[in-house]
């Protein structure tokens, strides 16, 4: 079952949604036999980590080798065992004809997603309901000129987008005009948006007006709290969608990187609020400034993003943080106070708080804060060099500690380092082989990527109800005798299929657990072929509504694994 590194960011399911796995025998018991082993399955972990070296004056550095490097994890030196300089420039391509339909890309088999480490997936995501719509109409008209540069990039390119929910827009693609129209058919902003923007502002107001010469500071603070707190919820709906995005993600081989674009992430809700108060409105009373210190301090979303960036960097993800809003200029000009409007200090403070959490998602996954600029094409053009100028430095963990953080340190050899920098994520995160199963299975309901080269066949049987509400869903698996395979025993030849399972709502985008077993099959096993194949029955509980049920099947021999999708529907009655 898949162990998520954000607990509070789990996707939300429907209490009634269960899974189970019923597996039927399709031949008569067999008797037990001694166990006898005869093929040893070694899982060989070895971790990439990226790094990109620049100049004093931002330009990366090419042409280093391993022994430029030195890795750390957890403070003590690790050997680099894997090294190599990205390569995934290649001739830009021409744009399509913009009235072609966009043709499928060929799905690469599992051997070569596997063997290609440096592959890479670009995702451009848009935080609707944290963009205000002024500036995301002036992102949307610089789109087209400002992605040229990524037609240089050989990489596969995602659009997705968040209003109530996740939605992938534009699953992973070679077709970069694929991304712009799709951009293009969705101009329009969100009205929350709107009232977001400009909930800083209709606050201040409601201080200033009931100041009434700071006799009553209790009731200013508490206004200040309630702005803070819907600030606060805000930057965790932000953060749940980026962690479910990360999620959906992580069950794609190679380095991922997102670009992400939103109105800022504030580090301290209600931080300008409470600076107003203490600074502006009552800078001479004694009592104000530890009350509201002690108020910002209760709000502090830090910790949040840390626990966001360890998920991003357990799965190879690297954020790059585009603050919409571009040169910011102050906000008290704007507003039409009968008392003091609010200092340029204030602004000044407001846009660094939530400019904070941009910079802290980018730095500690390595990727970079875009910030401070109206020029989209300079922007995105620091992206491409960026991930165009990586060293990946491999290593294999001495032990392994499932589920724990652990942190990472990269310093360039003396020699090499007098004027650079480098970024790099600062954790990863060893993941069972369980969790990596159940991503990949994630990762093909959201975005339907199902390789299949054990020839799996997936039925889905009609749906009966089981209680109020709730219907069993059954599920058919075949699986093909001679794609699997079977190692001779003193009881006869015998494998080991690992079967998993999911469903996702399509609508409320909840999921049910990863459920998985592993059956012994073949002539000494507990499942033997009929008609040249393996056949179980496995069933899911679910809830009224449009599913995708996704099955995994995976030979634990050979490692070798395929993924189904279908679609089901789940009546109301």
């Amino acid at each position: 079952m898949q162990q998520n590194a954000l607990a509070r960011m789990k996707s939300h399911l429907p209490s009634t949604t269960t899974a189970t796995l019923l597996v039927l025998a399709g031949a008569a018991a067999v008797q037990a036999q001694p166990s006898e082993t005869f093929i040893d399955t070694l899982d060989v972990q070895v971790v990439e980590v990226d790094v990109v070296v620049t100049e004093r004056n931002g330009r990366p550095v090419r042409g280093l080798t391993r022994d430029d490097f030195e890795l750390y994890v957890d403070g003590e030196p690790v050997e680099i065992t894997n090294f190599f300089e990205s390569e995934i420039l290649g001739q830009a391509a021409e744009p399509a004809d913009r009235t072609a339909a966009p043709t499928a890309d060929a799905e690469p088999s599992e051997a070569e997603a596997a063997a290609d480490p440096a592959s890479l997936t670009v995702v451009l995501y848009m935080d609707d309901a944290n963009l205000f719509p002024p500036y995301r109409s002036r992102l949307l008209r610089r789109l087209e000129k400002a992605v040229e540069s990524w037609r240089s990039l050989n990489a596969r390119f995602m659009f997705a987008r968040f209003v109530n929910r996740l939605e992938v827009v534009v699953p992973p693609t070679r077709d970069l005009d694929a991304i712009l129209k799709a951009a293009a058919k969705r101009p329009k902003g969100l009205a929350r948006a709107v009232r977001n923007q400009r909930s800083r502002q209709f606050t201040l107001e409601d201080i200033n007006v009931n100041s009434r010469g700071c006799q009553n500071t209790g009731q200013l603070v508490a206004l200040a709290e309630t702005y803070a707190v819907e600030q606060a919820n805000r930057a965790a709906i932000a953060a749940d969608g980026l962690a479910d995005l990360t999620s959906t993600l992580a069950g794609i081989p190679g380095r991922k990187a997102i670009v992400y674009m939103s109105d800022g992430l504030p580090q301290q809700p209600g931080l300008s609020a409470f600076d107003y108060i203490a600074q502006d409105l009552c800078p001479n009373d004694p009592r104000i400034v530890p009350e509201t210190n002690a108020a910002a301090q209760r709000h502090d979303e830090t910790r949040r993003f840390q626990q966001l960036t360890a998920h991003a960097n357990a799965n190879r993800v690297t954020l790059f943080t585009l603050d919409a809003g571009g040169i910011r200029t102050g906000l008290s000009q704007s507003m039409s106070f009968d008392g003091r409007a609010p200092s340029y200090q204030n602004d000044r403070l407001h846009w660094t708080n939530i400019q904070g959490g941009l910079q802290q998602l980018a730095s500690e996954t390595g990727g970079k804060a875009l910030l401070n600029s109206n020029d989209l094409a300079d922007l995105l053009d620091d992206v491409t060099e960026q991930l165009a100028s990586t060293y990946s430095l491999g290593f294999s963990p001495d032990e392994r500690r499932s589920g724990e953080v652990r942190r990472l340190k990269v310093e360039l050899a003396p020699n090499v380092a007098q004027g650079r920098s480098v970024e790099y994520r600062r954790s990863y995160r060893d993941k069972t082989q369980d969790e990596q199963l159940a991503e990949r299975l994630i990762s093909a309901a959201y975005l339907g990527s199902t390789p299949n080269p054990l020839g799996v066949a997936v039925d889905l049987g009609a749906t009966t109800p089981r209680e109020k509400k709730v219907h069993r869903q059954p599920v058919s698996i075949v699986v093909p005798e001679e794609a699997v395979l079977l190692v001779p025993g003193a009881g006869g030849s015998s494998g080991r299929l690992r079967l998993l399972l999911l469903a996702v709502d399509e609508e409320r985008r909840g999921r049910t657990p990863v459920r998985q077993m592993t059956v012994p099959v073949g002539p000494a096993g507990d499942v033997q072929a009929t008609e040249g194949a393996f056949r179980f029955e496995v069933s899911v509980s679910l809830g009224e509504g449009d599913y995708q049920v996704v099955v995994g099947v995976r030979d634990e021999t050979t490692g070798e694994m395929s993924l189904v999708r279908d679609a089901t529907q789940v009546p109301s009655r």
